[in-house]
């Protein structure tokens, strides 16, 4: 659940019930606050973006190579296939 309130809501708030100078002081704590909370958030998904990254590009790589590595056993075996079946027709030929 999230409740928006904006500054001169709770200004005016706070100021009915502390007066002018301590609803600024709060106000200006609780900015101080979020932000720094913010900040540290950011950093936090940051560093686990960079971590997914680097994962991701290391599975990428995998991923080439077993397809490199896919290419070349399906060349073979079809070379194979060809090599004996022209075994096959000149063996059948004679």
């Amino acid at each position: 659940m999230t409740i928006e309130i904006s500054d001169i809501q709770l200004f005016t708030l706070l100021k009915a019930k502390i007066g002018e100078k301590e609803a600024t002081a709060v106000i200006e704590y609780v900015k101080q606050e979020a932000k720094a909370t913010s900040e540290k958030m950011s950093q936090y998904f940051t560093k686990d973006l960079d971590v997914l990254q680097i994962h991701l590009d290391l599975k990428l790589e995998q991923t080439k190579t077993d397809m490199y590595k896919a290419m070349f056993v399906t060349g073979l075996v079809q070379l194979l296939a060809i090599l004996g079946g022209v075994l096959a027709i000149v063996k059948f030929i004679k």
